[in-house]
Protein backbone atom coordinates (compact mmCIF):
# COMPACT_ATOMS: atom_id res chain seq x y z
CA UNK A 1 0.00 0.00 0.00
CA UNK A 2 1.38 3.41 -0.90
CA UNK A 3 0.49 6.49 0.43
CA UNK A 4 0.22 9.62 -1.34
CA UNK A 5 0.09 13.17 0.04
CA UNK A 6 -0.94 15.56 -2.03
CA UNK A 7 -1.01 19.46 -0.31
CA UNK A 8 -3.46 18.92 2.36
CA UNK A 9 -5.32 15.70 1.00
CA UNK A 10 -3.84 12.05 1.09
CA UNK A 11 -4.72 9.15 -1.56
CA UNK A 12 -3.79 5.71 -1.22
CA UNK A 13 -2.94 3.85 -3.95
CA UNK A 14 -2.54 -0.19 -3.85
CA UNK A 15 0.48 -0.48 -6.53
CA UNK A 16 3.20 1.73 -7.64
CA UNK A 17 1.57 2.22 -11.31
CA UNK A 18 -1.14 3.43 -9.20
CA UNK A 19 0.91 5.93 -7.79
CA UNK A 20 2.49 7.07 -11.42
CA UNK A 21 -1.28 7.00 -12.99
CA UNK A 22 -2.70 9.32 -9.69
CA UNK A 23 0.36 11.63 -10.48
CA UNK A 24 0.08 12.17 -14.34
CA UNK A 25 -3.32 11.11 -15.34
CA UNK A 26 -6.05 11.54 -13.17
CA UNK A 27 -7.71 14.61 -13.92
CA UNK A 28 -9.90 14.78 -11.19
CA UNK A 29 -11.94 18.49 -10.37
CA UNK A 30 -9.95 19.23 -7.43
CA UNK A 31 -6.79 21.66 -7.48
CA UNK A 32 -2.97 20.64 -8.00
CA UNK A 33 -0.88 21.22 -5.30
CA UNK A 34 2.50 22.48 -6.11
CA UNK A 35 5.21 19.63 -6.79
CA UNK A 36 7.21 20.84 -3.34
CA UNK A 37 3.99 19.75 -1.67
CA UNK A 38 3.83 15.89 -3.38
CA UNK A 39 5.02 12.78 -1.18
CA UNK A 40 5.19 9.23 -2.19
CA UNK A 41 5.88 6.50 0.87
CA UNK A 42 5.18 3.04 1.21
CA UNK A 43 3.28 2.08 4.39
CA UNK A 44 5.84 -0.39 5.10
CA UNK A 45 9.03 1.03 3.97
CA UNK A 46 10.63 4.56 3.76
CA UNK A 47 9.72 7.93 1.60
CA UNK A 48 10.10 7.19 -2.47
CA UNK A 49 11.26 10.16 -3.94
CA UNK A 50 9.43 11.79 -6.78
CA UNK A 51 11.08 13.67 -9.49
CA UNK A 52 10.06 16.56 -12.87
CA UNK A 53 10.84 14.83 -15.76
CA UNK A 54 11.55 17.01 -19.03
CA UNK A 55 8.70 16.07 -20.56
CA UNK A 56 6.49 17.61 -17.80
CA UNK A 57 5.47 14.57 -16.05
CA UNK A 58 6.23 13.09 -12.82
CA UNK A 59 8.12 10.08 -11.50
CA UNK A 60 9.43 8.38 -8.97
CA UNK A 61 12.64 6.70 -7.60
CA UNK A 62 11.83 3.14 -5.88
CA UNK A 63 14.97 1.33 -4.80
CA UNK A 64 16.51 -1.15 -6.82
CA UNK A 65 17.90 -2.23 -10.02
CA UNK A 66 16.09 -1.95 -13.17
CA UNK A 67 14.62 -4.86 -13.81
CA UNK A 68 13.42 -5.60 -9.96
CA UNK A 69 11.62 -2.25 -10.40
CA UNK A 70 9.66 -3.06 -13.70
CA UNK A 71 9.25 -6.44 -12.04
CA UNK A 72 7.50 -5.34 -8.90
CA UNK A 73 5.94 -3.24 -10.84
CA UNK A 74 4.07 -5.32 -12.96
CA UNK A 75 3.77 -8.34 -10.63
CA UNK A 76 1.76 -5.27 -8.06
CA UNK A 77 -0.42 -5.25 -11.26
CA UNK A 78 -1.24 -8.61 -11.70
CA UNK A 79 -1.81 -9.37 -8.07
CA UNK A 80 -3.99 -6.55 -6.60
CA UNK A 81 -6.21 -5.23 -10.37
CA UNK A 82 -6.00 -7.45 -13.03
CA UNK A 83 -5.52 -11.51 -11.63
CA UNK A 84 -8.74 -11.66 -9.34
CA UNK A 85 -9.68 -14.61 -7.29
CA UNK A 86 -7.39 -16.49 -10.62
CA UNK A 87 -9.59 -14.68 -13.31
CA UNK A 88 -8.25 -12.44 -15.43
CA UNK A 89 -10.02 -8.88 -15.54
CA UNK A 90 -11.03 -7.06 -18.22
CA UNK A 91 -10.80 -3.38 -19.01
CA UNK A 92 -14.66 -3.03 -18.54
CA UNK A 93 -14.41 -5.14 -15.36
CA UNK A 94 -11.99 -2.52 -13.45
CA UNK A 95 -12.76 1.06 -12.62
CA UNK A 96 -11.16 3.73 -14.45
CA UNK A 97 -8.40 4.17 -12.18
CA UNK A 98 -7.78 0.55 -12.01
CA UNK A 99 -7.19 0.41 -16.01
CA UNK A 100 -5.46 3.66 -15.95
CA UNK A 101 -2.66 1.48 -13.38
CA UNK A 102 -2.51 -0.66 -16.00
CA UNK A 103 -1.88 1.58 -18.47
CA UNK A 104 0.93 3.34 -16.61
CA UNK A 105 2.62 -0.15 -15.96
CA UNK A 106 2.50 -0.65 -19.52
CA UNK A 107 4.06 2.85 -20.47
CA UNK A 108 7.12 1.96 -18.35
CA UNK A 109 8.33 -0.09 -21.68
CA UNK A 110 8.54 3.18 -23.43
CA UNK A 111 9.00 5.85 -20.97
CA UNK A 112 10.89 3.41 -18.34
CA UNK A 113 12.31 7.05 -16.62
CA UNK A 114 8.88 7.41 -14.64
CA UNK A 115 10.38 4.73 -12.13
CA UNK A 116 13.61 4.35 -13.29
CA UNK A 117 17.00 6.79 -13.07
CA UNK A 118 18.57 6.38 -16.49
CA UNK A 119 21.09 8.21 -15.48
CA UNK A 120 24.89 6.76 -15.82
CA UNK A 121 25.77 5.08 -12.47
CA UNK A 122 22.42 5.53 -10.71
CA UNK A 123 20.61 2.71 -13.07
CA UNK A 124 21.74 -0.24 -11.66
CA UNK A 125 24.33 -3.10 -12.98
CA UNK A 126 21.31 -5.19 -14.29
CA UNK A 127 20.79 -2.20 -16.53
CA UNK A 128 24.12 -1.20 -17.54
CA UNK A 129 25.83 -4.89 -18.07
CA UNK A 130 24.13 -7.78 -19.47
CA UNK A 131 21.10 -9.26 -17.61
CA UNK A 132 22.06 -11.84 -15.81
CA UNK A 133 18.92 -13.51 -16.35
CA UNK A 134 18.95 -13.16 -19.99
CA UNK A 135 21.54 -15.26 -22.71
CA UNK A 136 22.78 -12.74 -23.95
CA UNK A 137 22.46 -8.95 -24.58
CA UNK A 138 21.53 -5.84 -22.22
CA UNK A 139 18.28 -5.66 -20.47
CA UNK A 140 15.37 -4.45 -23.18
CA UNK A 141 12.83 -3.16 -21.13
CA UNK A 142 10.34 -2.58 -23.72
CA UNK A 143 10.63 -6.16 -24.79
CA UNK A 144 10.75 -7.57 -21.20
CA UNK A 145 7.14 -5.22 -20.63
CA UNK A 146 5.46 -6.33 -23.74
CA UNK A 147 6.31 -10.43 -23.13
CA UNK A 148 5.15 -9.63 -19.63
CA UNK A 149 2.32 -8.44 -20.38
CA UNK A 150 1.07 -10.89 -22.80
CA UNK A 151 2.54 -13.70 -20.53
CA UNK A 152 0.22 -13.14 -17.64
CA UNK A 153 -2.71 -11.01 -18.85
CA UNK A 154 -2.68 -12.27 -22.96
CA UNK A 155 -2.56 -8.99 -24.09
CA UNK A 156 0.06 -6.40 -24.52
CA UNK A 157 0.25 -2.45 -23.26
CA UNK A 158 -2.48 -1.10 -25.25
CA UNK A 159 -5.25 -3.80 -23.70
CA UNK A 160 -7.48 -6.50 -25.49
CA UNK A 161 -9.23 -6.05 -28.30
CA UNK A 162 -12.48 -4.57 -27.46
CA UNK A 163 -14.48 -5.82 -30.83
CA UNK A 164 -13.33 -8.79 -32.56
CA UNK A 165 -13.34 -6.40 -35.72
CA UNK A 166 -11.40 -3.97 -34.58
CA UNK A 167 -7.29 -3.00 -33.72
CA UNK A 168 -6.56 -2.49 -29.68
CA UNK A 169 -7.50 0.49 -28.31
CA UNK A 170 -5.85 1.87 -24.65
CA UNK A 171 -8.96 3.90 -23.55
CA UNK A 172 -11.10 2.07 -20.79
CA UNK A 173 -14.37 4.16 -22.46
CA UNK A 174 -13.87 2.56 -25.31
CA UNK A 175 -13.98 -1.41 -23.64
CA UNK A 176 -17.12 -0.04 -21.84
CA UNK A 177 -19.09 0.85 -24.43
CA UNK A 178 -18.60 -1.76 -26.93
CA UNK A 179 -19.38 -4.07 -24.05
CA UNK A 180 -22.14 -2.25 -22.88
CA UNK A 181 -23.11 -2.64 -26.87
CA UNK A 182 -23.07 -6.25 -26.20
CA UNK A 183 -25.66 -6.51 -23.44
CA UNK A 184 -22.80 -7.22 -20.91
CA UNK A 185 -23.31 -6.49 -17.47
CA UNK A 186 -21.31 -4.06 -16.10
CA UNK A 187 -21.21 -2.45 -12.53
CA UNK A 188 -22.69 0.45 -11.37
CA UNK A 189 -19.22 1.53 -9.59
CA UNK A 190 -17.65 1.51 -12.93
CA UNK A 191 -20.33 3.44 -14.97
CA UNK A 192 -20.79 6.09 -12.29
CA UNK A 193 -17.40 7.48 -13.13
CA UNK A 194 -19.31 8.40 -16.87
CA UNK A 195 -22.49 8.91 -15.48
CA UNK A 196 -20.70 12.01 -13.31
CA UNK A 197 -18.56 12.68 -16.08
CA UNK A 198 -20.41 12.76 -19.79
CA UNK A 199 -17.26 14.25 -21.66
CA UNK A 200 -15.18 10.52 -21.59
CA UNK A 201 -15.93 9.80 -25.07
CA UNK A 202 -18.10 12.52 -26.41
CA UNK A 203 -16.26 13.10 -29.17
CA UNK A 204 -16.48 9.30 -30.54
CA UNK A 205 -18.42 7.63 -28.23
CA UNK A 206 -21.73 9.82 -28.65
CA UNK A 207 -23.91 6.77 -27.73
CA UNK A 208 -22.43 5.57 -24.68
CA UNK A 209 -24.56 8.08 -22.64
CA UNK A 210 -27.93 6.73 -23.98
CA UNK A 211 -26.42 2.89 -23.04
CA UNK A 212 -25.73 3.98 -19.10
CA UNK A 213 -29.00 5.75 -18.98
CA UNK A 214 -30.75 3.03 -20.13
CA UNK A 215 -30.17 -0.39 -19.22
CA UNK A 216 -33.13 -1.32 -21.84
CA UNK A 217 -30.64 -0.27 -24.71
CA UNK A 218 -27.90 -2.93 -24.19
CA UNK A 219 -27.69 -5.12 -26.35
CA UNK A 220 -31.37 -5.15 -27.29
CA UNK A 221 -30.07 -4.76 -31.02
CA UNK A 222 -27.34 -5.01 -33.51
CA UNK A 223 -24.15 -2.90 -32.80
CA UNK A 224 -24.37 -0.68 -35.83
CA UNK A 225 -28.58 -0.28 -35.31
CA UNK A 226 -28.08 0.46 -31.73
CA UNK A 227 -24.51 3.24 -32.54
CA UNK A 228 -27.10 4.78 -35.40
CA UNK A 229 -30.70 4.84 -32.90
CA UNK A 230 -28.68 6.81 -30.68
CA UNK A 231 -26.62 9.16 -32.34
CA UNK A 232 -29.74 9.83 -34.80
CA UNK A 233 -32.10 10.45 -31.79
CA UNK A 234 -29.00 13.24 -30.15
CA UNK A 235 -28.41 14.71 -33.04
CA UNK A 236 -32.16 15.63 -33.10
CA UNK A 237 -32.08 16.20 -29.36
CA UNK A 238 -34.79 13.61 -28.95
CA UNK A 239 -33.59 12.12 -25.48
CA UNK A 240 -33.96 8.37 -25.19
CA UNK A 241 -35.98 7.24 -21.46
CA UNK A 242 -37.12 4.05 -20.12
CA UNK A 243 -40.26 5.11 -21.34
CA UNK A 244 -40.01 5.63 -24.78
CA UNK A 245 -36.89 3.32 -25.08
CA UNK A 246 -39.48 0.01 -26.10
CA UNK A 247 -41.31 1.79 -28.80
CA UNK A 248 -38.01 3.31 -30.03
CA UNK A 249 -36.54 -0.38 -30.35
CA UNK A 250 -39.62 -2.15 -31.82
CA UNK A 251 -39.31 0.57 -34.43
CA UNK A 252 -35.45 -0.01 -35.03
CA UNK A 253 -35.75 -3.74 -34.85
CA UNK A 254 -37.71 -3.62 -38.62
CA UNK A 255 -34.42 -2.89 -39.67
CA UNK A 256 -33.05 -5.41 -41.94
CA UNK A 257 -29.64 -7.15 -40.46
CA UNK A 258 -27.43 -5.60 -43.05
CA UNK A 259 -29.33 -1.86 -42.65
CA UNK A 260 -27.69 1.47 -42.21
CA UNK A 261 -27.65 4.69 -40.76
CA UNK A 262 -30.01 5.03 -43.69
CA UNK A 263 -32.41 2.57 -42.74
CA UNK A 264 -32.46 3.44 -39.34
CA UNK A 265 -33.29 6.88 -40.24
CA UNK A 266 -36.15 5.81 -42.33
CA UNK A 267 -37.83 3.44 -39.61
CA UNK A 268 -37.31 6.52 -37.45
CA UNK A 269 -38.92 9.10 -39.85
CA UNK A 270 -41.66 6.63 -40.98
CA UNK A 271 -42.99 6.09 -37.43
CA UNK A 272 -43.05 9.66 -37.09
CA UNK A 273 -40.49 9.64 -34.23
CA UNK A 274 -38.15 11.86 -36.31
CA UNK A 275 -39.91 14.70 -37.90
CA UNK A 276 -39.42 16.67 -41.58
CA UNK A 277 -36.44 19.00 -41.35
CA UNK A 278 -37.66 22.62 -41.02
CA UNK A 279 -38.49 24.93 -44.40
CA UNK A 280 -36.30 27.72 -44.74
CA UNK A 281 -37.63 31.21 -44.72
CA UNK A 282 -38.63 32.84 -47.85
CA UNK A 283 -36.91 36.27 -47.87
CA UNK A 284 -38.59 38.71 -50.68
CA UNK A 285 -35.70 40.28 -52.43
CA UNK A 286 -36.03 43.87 -52.44
CA UNK A 287 -34.86 46.90 -54.90
CA UNK A 288 -33.89 45.97 -58.28
CA UNK A 289 -33.43 42.44 -57.81
CA UNK A 290 -36.90 41.81 -57.08
CA UNK A 291 -38.37 41.72 -60.24
CA UNK A 292 -37.29 41.63 -64.35
CA UNK A 293 -36.56 44.59 -66.01
CA UNK A 294 -37.61 42.95 -69.42
CA UNK A 295 -38.87 39.49 -71.19
CA UNK A 296 -34.97 38.46 -71.33
CA UNK A 297 -34.83 39.12 -68.04
CA UNK A 298 -37.68 36.59 -67.02
CA UNK A 299 -36.61 34.18 -69.43
CA UNK A 300 -32.69 34.06 -68.02
CA UNK A 301 -34.23 34.16 -64.75
CA UNK A 302 -36.35 30.66 -65.72
CA UNK A 303 -33.91 28.69 -67.41
CA UNK A 304 -31.03 29.14 -64.28
CA UNK A 305 -33.40 28.62 -61.93
CA UNK A 306 -34.84 25.34 -63.69
CA UNK A 307 -31.28 24.16 -64.35
CA UNK A 308 -30.43 24.40 -60.92
CA UNK A 309 -33.50 23.19 -59.26
CA UNK A 310 -33.53 19.58 -61.89
CA UNK A 311 -29.13 19.42 -61.26
CA UNK A 312 -30.06 19.45 -57.84
CA UNK A 313 -33.23 16.67 -57.85
CA UNK A 314 -31.86 14.87 -60.50
CA UNK A 315 -28.25 14.05 -58.19
CA UNK A 316 -30.60 13.51 -55.17
CA UNK A 317 -32.58 10.81 -56.43
CA UNK A 318 -29.42 9.11 -57.93
CA UNK A 319 -28.65 9.30 -53.92
CA UNK A 320 -31.64 8.38 -52.57
CA UNK A 321 -32.03 4.81 -55.00
CA UNK A 322 -28.57 3.84 -53.72
CA UNK A 323 -29.28 4.52 -50.23
CA UNK A 324 -26.71 7.25 -49.65
CA UNK A 325 -29.32 9.66 -48.24
CA UNK A 326 -32.36 9.12 -45.75
CA UNK A 327 -36.13 9.74 -47.35
CA UNK A 328 -35.55 12.81 -44.56
CA UNK A 329 -33.34 13.87 -45.94
CA UNK A 330 -34.19 13.45 -49.90
CA UNK A 331 -37.54 15.84 -48.64
CA UNK A 332 -35.30 18.39 -47.37
CA UNK A 333 -33.08 18.47 -50.32
CA UNK A 334 -36.75 18.96 -52.76
CA UNK A 335 -38.11 21.53 -50.19
CA UNK A 336 -35.31 23.27 -50.58
CA UNK A 337 -34.74 22.69 -54.09
CA UNK A 338 -38.32 24.08 -54.88
CA UNK A 339 -37.75 27.15 -52.26
CA UNK A 340 -34.74 28.29 -54.77
CA UNK A 341 -36.38 27.84 -57.64
CA UNK A 342 -38.87 30.31 -56.35
CA UNK A 343 -36.85 32.76 -54.64
CA UNK A 344 -33.83 33.12 -56.86
CA UNK A 345 -32.88 36.64 -57.43
CA UNK A 346 -33.07 38.60 -60.38
CA UNK A 347 -29.62 40.24 -60.20
CA UNK A 348 -28.21 38.74 -62.48
CA UNK A 349 -30.57 38.23 -65.36
CA UNK A 350 -30.99 41.93 -64.91
CA UNK A 351 -27.50 42.95 -65.42
CA UNK A 352 -27.59 41.12 -68.55
CA UNK A 353 -31.32 42.54 -69.67
CA UNK A 354 -29.75 46.15 -68.82
CA UNK A 355 -26.44 46.04 -70.34
CA UNK A 356 -28.56 44.46 -73.80
CA UNK A 357 -30.92 47.88 -73.64
CA UNK A 358 -28.50 50.03 -72.58
CA UNK A 359 -26.57 48.45 -75.85
CA UNK A 360 -23.18 48.39 -72.97
CA UNK A 361 -21.08 46.89 -75.49
CA UNK A 362 -17.98 46.17 -72.64
CA UNK A 363 -20.80 44.48 -70.43
CA UNK A 364 -21.89 42.41 -73.37
CA UNK A 365 -18.29 40.60 -74.33
CA UNK A 366 -17.80 40.21 -70.92
CA UNK A 367 -21.04 38.20 -70.27
CA UNK A 368 -21.11 36.69 -74.11
CA UNK A 369 -17.92 36.42 -76.04
CA UNK A 370 -16.13 33.37 -74.46
CA UNK A 371 -16.39 29.63 -75.06
CA UNK A 372 -20.69 28.23 -75.66
CA UNK A 373 -20.32 26.19 -72.52
CA UNK A 374 -20.08 29.60 -70.57
CA UNK A 375 -23.00 31.15 -69.93
CA UNK A 376 -25.18 28.62 -71.76
CA UNK A 377 -28.63 29.87 -70.25
CA UNK A 378 -28.21 33.64 -70.68
CA UNK A 379 -27.21 32.65 -74.50
CA UNK A 380 -29.87 30.44 -74.47
CA UNK A 381 -32.95 32.93 -73.58
CA UNK A 382 -30.58 35.67 -75.94
CA UNK A 383 -31.58 33.23 -78.26
CA UNK A 384 -35.08 33.00 -77.77
CA UNK A 385 -36.04 36.37 -76.93
CA UNK A 386 -33.68 38.44 -79.40
CA UNK A 387 -32.78 35.90 -81.68
CA UNK A 388 -29.19 36.02 -81.68
CA UNK A 389 -27.41 32.92 -81.94
CA UNK A 390 -24.18 33.21 -79.83
CA UNK A 391 -24.12 29.22 -79.31
CA UNK A 392 -23.87 27.68 -82.79
CA UNK A 393 -20.81 29.91 -84.43
CA UNK A 394 -17.16 30.75 -84.29
CA UNK A 395 -15.61 32.82 -82.13
CA UNK A 396 -15.00 35.56 -85.06
CA UNK A 397 -18.88 35.48 -85.85
CA UNK A 398 -19.91 36.13 -82.10
CA UNK A 399 -18.35 38.52 -81.51
CA UNK A 400 -19.33 40.35 -84.49
CA UNK A 401 -23.08 39.45 -83.42
CA UNK A 402 -22.49 41.34 -80.51
CA UNK A 403 -21.28 44.39 -81.91
CA UNK A 404 -24.26 44.00 -84.12
CA UNK A 405 -26.80 43.82 -81.38
CA UNK A 406 -25.44 46.91 -79.68
CA UNK A 407 -26.50 48.14 -83.63
CA UNK A 408 -22.16 48.59 -84.31
CA UNK A 409 -20.80 48.77 -88.16
CA UNK A 410 -18.12 46.79 -89.20
CA UNK A 411 -16.16 50.20 -89.03
CA UNK A 412 -17.45 51.13 -85.84
CA UNK A 413 -16.01 48.16 -84.45
CA UNK A 414 -12.90 48.03 -85.98
CA UNK A 415 -12.37 51.41 -83.95
CA UNK A 416 -14.02 50.79 -81.42
CA UNK A 417 -11.75 47.46 -80.74
CA UNK A 418 -8.92 49.42 -81.05
CA UNK A 419 -9.60 52.14 -78.57
CA UNK A 420 -10.61 49.34 -75.99
CA UNK A 421 -6.87 47.96 -76.69
CA UNK A 422 -5.40 51.19 -76.43
CA UNK A 423 -6.92 52.27 -73.30
CA UNK A 424 -5.77 48.55 -72.38
CA UNK A 425 -2.53 48.69 -73.13
CA UNK A 426 -2.37 52.18 -71.21
CA UNK A 427 -4.21 50.70 -68.17
CA UNK A 428 -1.46 47.75 -68.19
CA UNK A 429 1.17 50.07 -68.62
CA UNK A 430 0.10 52.41 -65.75
CA UNK A 431 -0.29 49.34 -63.19
CA UNK A 432 3.25 47.97 -64.18
CA UNK A 433 4.66 51.10 -63.79
CA UNK A 434 3.14 51.49 -60.27
CA UNK A 435 4.11 48.00 -59.71
CA UNK A 436 7.81 48.42 -60.52
CA UNK A 437 7.75 51.87 -58.33
CA UNK A 438 6.45 49.97 -54.96
CA UNK A 439 9.04 47.03 -55.38
CA UNK A 440 11.86 49.92 -56.28
CA UNK A 441 10.69 51.39 -52.83
CA UNK A 442 11.46 48.24 -51.13
CA UNK A 443 14.77 48.46 -51.57
CA UNK A 444 17.98 50.01 -50.38
CA UNK A 445 20.75 51.75 -52.51
CA UNK A 446 24.27 53.31 -51.28
CA UNK A 447 25.61 56.48 -53.32
CA UNK A 448 29.61 56.70 -53.83
CA UNK A 449 28.80 59.88 -51.55
CA UNK A 450 27.50 56.73 -48.71
CA UNK A 451 24.23 58.45 -48.88
CA UNK A 452 21.48 55.50 -48.76
CA UNK A 453 18.15 56.21 -51.14
CA UNK A 454 15.82 53.56 -51.72
CA UNK A 455 15.31 52.04 -55.30
CA UNK A 456 12.84 54.36 -56.74
CA UNK A 457 14.77 57.53 -55.32
CA UNK A 458 18.26 56.25 -56.73
CA UNK A 459 16.87 55.47 -60.29
CA UNK A 460 14.91 59.06 -59.88
CA UNK A 461 18.77 60.62 -59.07
CA UNK A 462 20.01 58.83 -61.78
CA UNK A 463 17.56 60.42 -64.30
CA UNK A 464 18.22 63.31 -63.08
CA UNK A 465 21.64 63.08 -63.59
CA UNK A 466 21.34 62.57 -67.13
CA UNK A 467 21.66 58.81 -67.42
CA UNK A 468 19.10 57.79 -69.46
CA UNK A 469 19.92 54.80 -71.58
CA UNK A 470 19.89 50.99 -70.54
CA UNK A 471 22.07 48.74 -71.46
CA UNK A 472 22.98 45.15 -70.37
CA UNK A 473 26.58 43.96 -70.24
CA UNK A 474 27.60 39.92 -70.40
CA UNK A 475 29.37 38.89 -66.55
CA UNK A 476 29.91 35.24 -67.54
CA UNK A 477 26.73 33.36 -68.05
CA UNK A 478 24.72 36.30 -66.42
CA UNK A 479 23.80 39.90 -67.75
CA UNK A 480 24.35 42.92 -65.58
CA UNK A 481 22.05 45.99 -66.11
CA UNK A 482 23.20 49.65 -66.02
CA UNK A 483 21.82 52.65 -66.32
CA UNK A 484 23.98 54.69 -68.86
CA UNK A 485 25.50 58.81 -69.28
CA UNK A 486 25.38 58.62 -72.73
CA UNK A 487 27.24 62.27 -72.88
CA UNK A 488 29.67 61.20 -70.40
CA UNK A 489 30.26 57.91 -70.91
CA UNK A 490 29.38 56.78 -67.17
CA UNK A 491 26.79 53.79 -66.33
CA UNK A 492 25.35 52.85 -62.77
CA UNK A 493 23.98 49.33 -61.78
CA UNK A 494 20.44 48.27 -61.77
CA UNK A 495 18.54 45.47 -60.26
CA UNK A 496 15.96 43.51 -62.16
CA UNK A 497 14.87 41.73 -59.02
CA UNK A 498 14.26 44.78 -56.96
CA UNK A 499 12.32 46.39 -59.25
CA UNK A 500 14.95 49.36 -60.50
CA UNK A 501 15.13 48.45 -63.60
CA UNK A 502 11.67 47.53 -64.60
CA UNK A 503 11.24 51.10 -62.96
CA UNK A 504 13.82 52.70 -64.67
CA UNK A 505 12.27 51.83 -68.20
CA UNK A 506 9.18 53.00 -67.04
CA UNK A 507 10.38 56.25 -66.34
CA UNK A 508 12.41 56.57 -69.66
CA UNK A 509 9.44 55.44 -71.60
CA UNK A 510 6.91 58.17 -69.74
CA UNK A 511 9.92 61.18 -70.89
CA UNK A 512 9.96 59.85 -73.94
CA UNK A 513 13.27 59.18 -74.03
CA UNK A 514 14.95 56.51 -76.41
CA UNK A 515 15.42 53.26 -74.72
CA UNK A 516 18.99 51.42 -76.14
CA UNK A 517 19.39 47.93 -74.76
CA UNK A 518 22.72 47.25 -75.67
CA UNK A 519 25.11 44.05 -75.72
Amino acid sequence: MYVITLGQRAETRTTLAGVLHLLNDDRSETAQPRFEEIAVRHVEGSNIPVVRLSHGKLGVRPAGSARSIIARVIDEVDRFIVRVCGKILRPQEMSRASWGAVLAAGRLAYFPEEAIDLSPGAAGPLFQTADLFEESGPFDIAQYVQSEFVRRFGYGTNGPLYDPAQIPNARHEVHVAYALLRGEKIRDCVLNTYRDNPRFGQSDLDWLQPLIAVPALRGALPAHHLRALCRLLRLEKIAISPQNAPKLLAIARRVPADGTDVHVDDALYEAGVLAPRPTPVARPEEGQAAAPVSALASRIHHLISQRQFHAKMDKAKAQREVLEISQRHFDDIATRAVHARVSTSFDWPNKVALAVLQRDVATLLHIFDNPKDWNVDSKRALREELEVDLLQCTASVRRQRIFEMCGFSPTEQQRWEQQAAAAKANRLAVQDFEDARRRAEASSWRLETGKVLNGREYVDFCIAEGFSEIVDVPRGRAREYRIRDPRRSMSRRLRAKDGTLAYAKAVIAQTNAPVALAA
